[in-house]
Formats: C-alpha cells, structure tokens, sequence
C-alpha cells in the first residue's frame, strides 16, 4: 500500500513540529522526526486511534499529554522512538492515507 505523505516526512523530516497524517478511514496521527531517521521521536494518536501491541509502542507518555490539554477526554495519546516500520503498518491497517493532507512547506 502506497504511503506518500510518510514517506515523504521521513525523507526529509518535520522540520521540528509534528506533522498529520489523514487516514482513509478517517483516523488521524502525527509524527515528529529529523529526516532520513528510523523512529520517529514523537507520535501523536488521535483520539479513537490505538495503538497495536507491541515493543514500537512501549514508550507512551500520558503525562505530556495531561500537562498540555488537561483534563479533555479526547486528548489521544503520545508516543516516543516509534519505528516508521510500525507506523507504517498503523496507517496500512486503517486503510492506507487519507486522499487529503496538510500542504507541506
């Protein structure tokens, strides 16, 4: 399954903010990494959005999340050093990318 838009933000990075990626069922995440890298240094589930089981998705931060957003019930949830590999397959199990993303630049 084609992945541009990740594709594209590992190639050349997120420039240092996280960057959203649209998925075909309607889901959303974002990614924050340097370009060329194997883990991404933050991922951003949206709400409704989980996380598979497993080592990739060990390094979760609840904390971050309650210090920026409070108590909102919606707020996702926030990983660090995930792999692209299993990024990757997050997006691939939801349906590949949403036809519309965020410009880039």
């Amino acid at each position: 399954m084609a992945t541009p838009r990740l594709d594209h933000l590992t190639a050349t990075g997120t420039d240092g903010i996280n960057r959203r990626i649209f998925l075909a069922d309607g889901k959303g995440l974002s990614v924050k990494g340097e370009p060329g890298v194997a883990l991404f240094e933050e991922v951003y589930l949206a709400e409704g959005l989980d996380a598979p089981d497993g080592e990739a998705w060990e390094q979760e931060d609840p904390i971050e999340l309650w210090l920026t957003s409070g108590d909102e019930p919606d707020r996702g949830r926030l990983f660090y050093d995930v792999p692209v590999t299993a990024v990757r397959a997050l997006i691939e199990e939801h349906g590949g990318e949403g036809t519309e993303q965020d410009p880039i630049g």
